[in-house]
């Protein structure tokens, strides 16, 4: 059951990775749309058009493995559309998370 399992987050996560327009770090050629560590799954999602896309493989994941997203350990951070209605299963939007230890916040940095 565990390899099955790993199987079908795998193959979720490489769809979601070909299918979203993801990110460039560092000037680097190859983009990053999907960054995951044991059970944490971070998406990059730069276009409102990604969404259906989302909404789509969390459908075909859990149709396949009959597992659940867990929404309230679940995140949305808006940091660039402006736009809060997209909504993905009722994700709650937040303005600062933190993600592998690292904090994140939607608002510039103030400078000294």
């Amino acid at each position: 059951m565990q390899l099955f399992a790993l199987c079908q987050i795998h193959y979720s996560l490489t769809t979601l990775e070909n299918m979203l327009t993801g990110i460039h770090i560092f000037r680097r050629p190859a983009k990053t749309a999907v960054l995951a560590y044991a059970d944490d799954v971070t998406l990059h999602v730069t276009s409102p058009q990604d969404t259906p896309r989302i909404k789509y493989a969390i459908e075909q994941y859990e149709a396949a493995s009959g597992a659940r997203i867990n929404i309230r350990k679940s995140r949305a951070m808006e940091v660039s559309f402006g736009d809060r209605s997209i909504n993905i299963k009722d994700i709650p939007y937040h303005t600062e998370m933190k993600i592998l230890g690292i904090n994140f916040t939607n608002s510039p940095p103030v400078l000294p």
